[in-house]
């Protein structure tokens, strides 16, 4: 009888204490993620300025949002960033990643792929300020180039410039294996589906004669179905959520060339001291990332569920 309870015991431990291991994440979550959410929610409905004036105003405060002239020109500019960036993740780190794959030297690819995600361990604002040294219009790195070279007609105050700040916001980053915050994290998840690729497949076309150029889009792009969708979904998130980007570098300006939902919010909840609108903001950013995440997870085909 003893041993029965005995083995109940030991066999109740074994199925807990994974999740004993995953307690002290779980808490830090609900604290520090969960619960300021559900606060975010719940302050939105209120004229709330962080200390002592908490008044409910039902959904005024969303409605001022779509009022707002800032709020609406910065979704337009989180649009045009949203599709550059998506535009960026599934063309340059698929590239390098064919081309990696294609070196036949296992020492040359180890070198060249460390050497690809290395700025992933240097810090996002470090990899910012270097960029905006690159972009300064006095004596920037760019600016200093093009009139090294004769071509001072191209020089230009890249981030003082309402026409170039947005499209130098998004250059940040290039090569674009990744992205300033991620690194080369799109590289290695397209290079590691590549390399997970069945061998006797790519045996199979080759024997019926396919080229490159066919094996990319028969083969290697079907293959990488479900890392594109992620990557789309990553570049959406973080096109919505951009913050540390814009205010390093233009703080939004000039004007509002450069104006993100994130530095809006952060304005009006820490500037000018109306927590319950930027509550608002950010639970219209949270929908805004849900719905473009559910549809592309509905239109986009993952990897197993090909034909």
């Amino acid at each position: 009888m003893q041993t029965t309870v005995h083995k109940k015991k030991r066999t109740l431990l074994q199925i807990l204490k994974p999740y004993l291991f995953l307690l002290p994440i779980y808490v830090l979550m609900v604290t520090f993620k969960y619960i300021p959410f559900g606060m975010a929610i719940k302050e939105s409905f209120f004229n709330w300025n962080g200390a002592n004036v908490n008044q409910f105003i039902g959904i005024e405060n969303y409605l001022n949002a779509f009022k707002d002239p800032n709020f609406l020109i910065s979704l337009i500019n989180c649009g045009f960033i949203a599709i550059a960036d998506i535009l960026i993740v599934i063309t340059f780190p698929i590239l390098a990643a064919e081309l990696l794959y294609a070196v036949r030297s296992k020492k040359s690819q180890y070198i060249v792929r460390t050497t690809f995600t290395f700025p992933m361990v240097v810090p996002g604002v470090v990899i910012i300020l270097l960029w905006k040294w690159i972009l300064a219009g006095d004596n920037g790195v760019l600016n200093t180039f093009l009139s090294s070279i004769g071509l001072d007609s191209l020089t230009n105050p890249w981030l003082g410039n309402s026409k170039t700040a947005l499209a130098s916001v998004v250059a940040i980053g290039f090569p674009w294996l990744g992205s300033a915050g991620l690194g080369g994290l799109q590289f290695l998840l397209y290079y590691g589906a590549l390399q997970a690729t069945p061998k006797d497949m790519l045996e199979a076309s080759q024997i019926d004669g396919a080229n490159i150029w066919q094996r990319f889009w028969k083969i290697d792009l079907p293959m990488l179905s479900s890392q594109i969708k992620l990557t789309i979904t990553l570049a959406i998130i973080n096109a919505v959520q951009v913050f540390d980007t814009v205010y390093i570098l233009t703080k939004g300006g000039p004007g509002t060339a450069t104006l993100t939902p994130s530095v809006v919010l952060y304005e009006q909840g820490f500037t000018y001291k109306k927590m319950g609108y930027s509550s608002a903001i950010g639970v219209i950013m949270f929908a805004i990332i849900i719905i473009l995440t559910i549809l592309n997870q509905k239109f986009m085909k993952n990897t197993e569920k090909m034909d």
